[in-house]
């Protein structure tokens, strides 16, 4: 290999490495099913047992007596459901709420796909009379009119009247019939959050069957290498469609935009997702296309797809066996960081102040091979960066661009900074030797090798850039007390 400047671009891109230093960790990465030759035509009309029925109220009392954040009775309940019955219980949640809003109800739907198909759900007459009870008691309107006629109140045992009341004070505060929406979609994130891995089963469990509702599977990926595929309960499913439905005051049909705890939910579970390389393409999907202005969440959709780049997942997701039908939603290193680019771009619309949204679109920048703007674009992110970790990425990133532009002396001085900000940290020697050796100066590169190597044995080594995928979701467990906090309840 040669030494000089003038080594051709695809190399010279190589020789800043250090921006794709491979890292020791385990990624998951969901993929849903989409369409596959072993799937069945879908079932155009469903019956639904009476053991649904059970498992729909056992589930609505979970909710109800859930502590948000606490791995309790409820979320070991719900977590025991099996990958088949929470999708039973996706489609028996949304029939639940039609009735909520209008106990004359008796024919349901539920649409699934792709392609979308509509299946009509039937429900035997006494399932249909004790649902509409349940109801009664989810919306807090066992004093309405048609709830009295079927005499809802006296139906219920204690923990169902228990839930009434809860659902009916909500009411009373100004929210509607949204009480059991929202409590439910904490209780599933909870469960997805604190027993990740509930209703796991083997992907080879897989069998081709006539079913409706989402269907996932989680690719674990160790050192580029999926190391388990896993079918897994649709609990982020189930919260999204149930919070689709929630409604604010005197309006009839749902707006979930105009709302501040899904907002918040979305923003939390997301940070979440990334804090924890648990990457579920379609959340951020339809987190956009609720709140397509938002900034945290655009900030976050930045992050997640410029993960989708790491070549981690770009290997692990080529490499993945996965059950017929199923496919992982990330395209090609280069598509993902354009995809990166945009969004980072939509956060710094909503707020041009923004420094860490730019310091993540010059590094996509540089990727995608345009020095010059990725510069450009690190200089002004270096202004406005307060944390350490932040300025230390600045330069860098900086660094690898000064380099890619021939700015020798530039590059070098944007790596020192970056030494001297964490003197305990490889990368910016591993650049600085790379730097040396591309300028013919043999000594000083062996020099800042010898010196990467010694840090090796350095206990207390501290890179940053290990966490640096990571750390874009870092008020991830803060915002999730924060959307928490309303629906605690008082200690008795």
């Amino acid at each position: 290999m040669h030494t000089s400047a003038s080594m051709c671009p695809v190399m010279r891109r190589a020789s800043v490495a250090l921006l794709f230093l491979p890292l020791a960790v385990q990624i998951v990465v969901v993929g849903q099913l989409q369409v596959g030759a072993r799937a069945l035509p879908p079932q155009r009309e469903i019956i639904v047992s009476t053991d649904r029925i059970d498992r729909l109220e056992r589930w609505l009392k979970a909710v109800d007596q859930h502590e948000p954040g606490e791995i309790d009775g409820a979320t070991s309940e719900i977590g025991r459901f099996s990958e088949t019955a929470l999708r039973d219980l996706w489609v028996d949640a949304q029939s639940l709420v039609r009735l909520m809003r209008d106990r004359k109800t008796s024919v349901f739907q539920a649409t699934s796909g792709p392609p979308p198909v509509r299946t009509r759900i039937i429900y035997k007459p006494a399932d249909l009379r004790r649902m509409t009870v349940l109801a009664c008691a989810a919306a807090g309107l066992l004093d309405d009119r048609d709830c009295v006629a079927i005499d809802a109140e006296g139906a219920l045992d204690e923990p169902a009247a228990r839930l009434a009341a809860h659902a009916a004070t909500s009411r009373e505060a100004g929210d509607e019939d949204n009480y059991i929406l929202r409590r439910a979609a904490l209780l599933h994130a909870d469960v997805a959050v604190l027993a990740p891995a509930a209703a796991a089963e083997p992907a080879s469990a897989y069998t081709t069957v006539r079913t409706i509702g989402p269907q996932s599977v989680r690719v674990t990926t160790s050192d580029g290498i999926d190391r388990s595929v896993q079918l897994v309960g649709v609990n982020w499913d189930i919260g999204r469609k149930l919070l689709d439905a929630v409604r604010t005051p005197r309006e009839r049909m749902p707006h979930p935009e105009r709302d501040r705890m899904v907002r918040d939910w979305y923003r939390a579970t997301s940070a979440w997702m990334i804090w924890n390389e648990n990457y579920d393409t379609k959340h951020l999907d339809r987190a956009r296309e609720i709140f397509p202005n938002d900034q945290d969440i655009l900030f976050l959709s930045g992050c997640q797809h410029e993960a989708y780049a790491r070549p981690l997942i770009q290997s692990a997701v080529k490499t993945a066996v996965l059950p017929t039908g199923f496919s992982i939603d990330v395209d090609s290193a280069r598509l993902e960081l354009h995809r990166a680019e945009s969004f980072f771009r939509g956060a710094l619309a909503q707020d041009p102040a923004d420094g860490e949204a730019r310091l993540r679109l010059g590094r996509a920048l540089g990727l995608l091979d345009r020095h010059a703007d990725a510069a450009s674009a690190l200089r002004a992110a270096s202004e406005s960066l307060a944390e350490a970790e932040q300025r230390y990425y600045s330069d860098l990133f900086l660094g690898a661009e000064e380099e890619a532009l021939g700015h020798f002396e530039a590059a070098r001085a944007a790596y020192g900074r970056a030494r001297q900000g964490y003197p305990r940290a490889q990368s910016p020697y591993l650049a600085l030797s790379e730097l040396a050796r591309r300028t013919g100066d043999r000594a000083g590169a062996l020099r800042a090798t010898k010196e990467m190597f010694d840090l090796s044995k350095d206990p207390a080594r501290d890179d940053p850039w290990w966490s640096y995928f990571v750390l874009g979701a870092r008020h991830a467990e803060e915002w999730l007390d924060e959307l928490r906090r309303p629906f605690k309840r008082a200690p008795h």
